[in-house]
């Protein structure tokens, strides 16, 4: 049981992008320098799941809102 707790608060920190997190697109994205900043708006959780399956990130330069995995995004600076 208690290896169980062990890699849930593992997985759970691995992926700590929330709600205010200021974001970029990671560096080897093609469309990293159109995109800007991004400031993550919303999170979504798959049914049964305790990680999250998306970001929705409201993007700067009139790039527009859409819904991004962990792998694409860089945290910039975490909300508190």
């Amino acid at each position: 049981m208690m290896a169980t707790v062990a890699l849930l608060t593992v997985e759970i920190l691995r992926y700590s992008v929330k709600i205010g997190d200021l974001v970029m697109k990671q560096r080897n994205s093609s469309s990293r320098d159109d995109a800007g900043l991004g400031l993550v708006i919303e999170v979504a959780f798959s049914a049964g799941r305790h990680t999250p399956s998306g970001y929705k990130v409201q993007w700067s330069n009139d790039y527009g809102t859409f819904w991004a995995s962990k792998d694409l995004l860089e945290v910039v600076s975490e909300n508190r």
